[in-house]
Order: structure tokens, then sequence, then C-alpha cells
């Protein structure tokens, strides 16, 4: 850590105190090296929340397109991500040899994963890949409240297969969770960039602590989703009234534990809060109690009813954790 000691400069001296002129700090030379920064360089002074002053290079070319290259001998998958996920702009995948029509291939459905991410000139031995969102169009609280509307969806409907034995209701749930990926890898680039460029944090609103907390909620949004696909994978077949009757009550109650959670992200209420975490608790007993019945009892299919009991116990803690990261705004 440097210390440095403010200079001033200009002004008048009264009665032995300077008065008027700017205040001056010397950069540490090594840190000017570095950033390979000269004289008449422009660089951004901004302040945060706390009062601390960043001075940050980059941010002048915060808005020029930011490349990079992968190799296609490389694990495409993973390379693919992480460079999105890192906020660049352009991805320049190369070989060394032709690329064949199956690689191609392989790398279209990889770009699927990802929202506005276009494949968008190709050769023989390189294709690019272009991010085409722009952040103002899909922020990230409205992609955040859209992935929630589908994960809510998916629960709902996730029960509502299982319960009543519907394949086709429970194949639907799990497709639906490629979209909620989507908006979740988004979510995650645009938050990564609002720590990184403090412009893009002014321009969307969101503080950097702020996106740490969005960026633990999206991910818990994002494991209810998992959840309901786990619950879903279960429909083989209708489930009986007693069953029903046992397990519908934990799962309504779940339901509303993550509604009330995740509105809680965006209005904060502290009466919803204390309900989430007392909720929690009661289901905790109930599942306990639910779960020495199911095993108990000779008939039906005990291991798939606890598989399903297990993930809506996931569910509750997932939504209690999202509770916690609601806080007044003052």
């Amino acid at each position: 850590m440097n210390i440095r000691r403010l200079q001033q400069t200009g002004g008048q001296r009264i009665d032995g105190k300077q008065s008027g002129g700017s205040f001056l700090i010397i950069l540490p030379k090594e840190w000017i090296d570095r950033q390979k920064l000269k004289k008449g360089d422009p660089v951004v002074v901004a302040e945060r929340e706390d009062g601390c002053l960043i001075i940050d290079p980059r941010l002048p070319k915060a808005g020029e397109t930011r490349f990079t290259e992968v190799p296609m001998e490389s694990n495409l998958r993973w390379a693919i991500t992480s460079k999105y996920l890192l906020g660049f702009d352009e991805i320049r995948v190369i070989s060394q040899k032709p690329i064949t029509n199956e690689q191609r291939d392989e790398l279209k459905r990889i770009t699927k994963r990802f929202v506005a991410l276009e494949v968008t000139e190709e050769t023989e031995t390189q294709i690019v890949i272009q991010c085409l969102v722009d952040p103002s169009t899909l922020p990230v609280i409205k992609a955040m409240k859209r992935m929630n509307l589908i994960t809510s969806r998916m629960l709902n409907d996730a029960s509502k297969a299982y319960f009543e034995g519907n394949a086709d209701l429970a194949q639907d749930v799990k497709e639906r969770d490629e979209e909620v990926d989507r908006l979740f890898f988004l979510i995650v680039r645009e938050l990564r960039s609002t720590i990184q460029y403090s412009r893009m944090s002014e321009a969307m609103g969101i503080t950097p602590v702020a996106a740490l907390d969005l960026r633990l909620a999206s991910q818990y949004i994002e494991r209810i989703a998992d959840l309901a696909v786990d619950m879903a994978s279960r429909a083989d077949k209708p489930q009986s009234s007693a069953t029903v009757k046992k397990i519908m009550s934990i799962a309504d109650t779940v339901k509303k534990m993550h509604s009330d959670s995740v509105s809680n992200l965006f209005k904060f209420d502290s009466e919803k809060v204390a309900w989430v975490i007392a909720a929690e608790k009661e289901i905790i007993q109930k599942i306990a109690k639910l779960r020495q019945e199911i095993i108990s009892e000779r008939s039906g299919e005990p291991h798939t009813q606890l598989y399903v009991v297990d993930s809506l116990l996931r569910i509750g803690e997932a939504a209690k954790d999202i509770a916690d990261l609601a806080l007044p705004i003052s």
C-alpha cells in the first residue's frame, strides 16, 4: 500500500494558510509504466458510493470492441463460455487446419447457449463470433425479472407434471431451463462489466456491492430452475391423492417463499423477509416428519417421493438465501 500526501498549487497564502488553487497527488511511476501511460493521456476519475476515488485508464476505452482468440482445437465449449462471461464482444475461433462441417455445427450449438452471440464471419480456418447485445436494451434487472418469471412457471409446472404424471409437461419444463441458462449467462456477463467498468456501473445504476448481491441471487434462481427440472424428471405416472395431499402443502409454501424472496430484491419488505425465514424453519420440520412417514410406508415409490421432497427442501433453502440478500435501501 502506497500512502501519498496531497499537494496544493496556485491560490493565495492568507494568514499563513493556503487558499484556493488545486490539490495534486503524485501517481506511482510503476503503475504508470504498467498501464503504458504517458504525459497527456486521459484517465477518468470516478467517485464511489463510499467516497473512494477510482483512477481508471480503461474507462475511455470501455465503449470499444474487445476481442480475443481461441484455438478450435481447445475445449471449445468452456473457452467460448469463459470469454463470453469475461465480456469480450468478439471471439475469433482459429484453426490450424480447415474447419470441418462438424466443427462448424458444434460451434453453432455452443453459441445458442448465449443471448445475442452470433457467427458474423467465416473463412476456411477462422470463425468470428460477436455478441450483439446492448446492455441498455436488456439491463440486468429486466433480465433477472424475466429469468425469474420463467423459473416460477417452471416450478409450478414441475409440481403439476409430477402429481399428474404428465411427461409432455415435464419435457416442456426441461426445455425452458435452456432459456433460464441463457439469461443467467447474460446477467453474469453484464454484472462483471459493471464491476470492471465504473462507467457501466453508473449507466446501469448498479453499484459494485449490489452487483455482487445480484450475481448471487441470479445463481440461486438458476439453481431453483435446475431443481424444478429434477422434480419434473420424476413425472412418470400420476401420483395417488394421498401422495399429492402430503406434498402439495410443502410445494405451495416453497413457491411462495421463492416469490416473496425475489420480489424483495427489487422492493424491500421486512415482513416478507421475516416470513421466508420462518417458513424455511417450518418446512424443515415438516419435511423431516414427512420423510419418516414415506420411509415407514411399504406402498408407493418411496425413493421417488423422497427425491421430490428433497428437491423442494433445497428450493426452500435457495429462496431463504435470496431473502438474506434483500436489504433495505436506507
